[in-house]
């Protein structure tokens, strides 16, 4: 494990089908990770970490675990969240002030629609993305 790895512990509320939920015990420091949109949900003023990952049945609710996410699977969540929508934000502004000067201000508005569809996009697609980060849960 690298330090660049992110790293909860915590007890195991429910397993299901390929889905853990984990209850973390220490405050979580989510606030600055690409991530926490993807695993992270407010429970009852601790955090919930929902985590996909095909050994669920191997543990069972109550047991105290360690999960780790790598710093691949964190590195392809920026370049999703924060990224990529930068560039089609910048770009499109960009390219339609140069291409289309008359728009003016309206180069901004454009911008932000396609925001919004890439948001669309995002939303639809949670799922399969969440997939593609590799928890990696260990019993303490």
């Amino acid at each position: 494990m690298s330090k660049e790895d992110v790293t909860h512990r915590g007890v195991i509320e429910s397993v299901g089908r390929n889905l853990l939920t984990i209850r973390t015990e220490e405050a979580c420091k989510c606030d600055g990770c690409a991530i926490t949109a993807l695993c992270n949900t407010k429970g009852g003023g601790h955090e919930l970490l929902t985590i996909d990952t095909p050994l669920a049945s191997d543990f069972n609710p109550g047991e105290r675990v360690e999960v780790t996410a790598s710093s691949g699977s964190t590195l392809r969540a920026t370049w999703w969240a924060l990224i990529l929508p930068t560039l089609i934000f910048g770009g499109s502004v960009v390219g339609l002030r140069l291409g289309f000067p008359e728009l003016g201000g309206w180069s901004l508005a454009i911008g932000f629609g396609f925001l919004l569809l890439y948001d669309l996009l995002l939303y639809r697609l949670r799922r399969q993305l969440a997939q593609k980060i590799s928890w990696k849960v260990t019993r303490l």
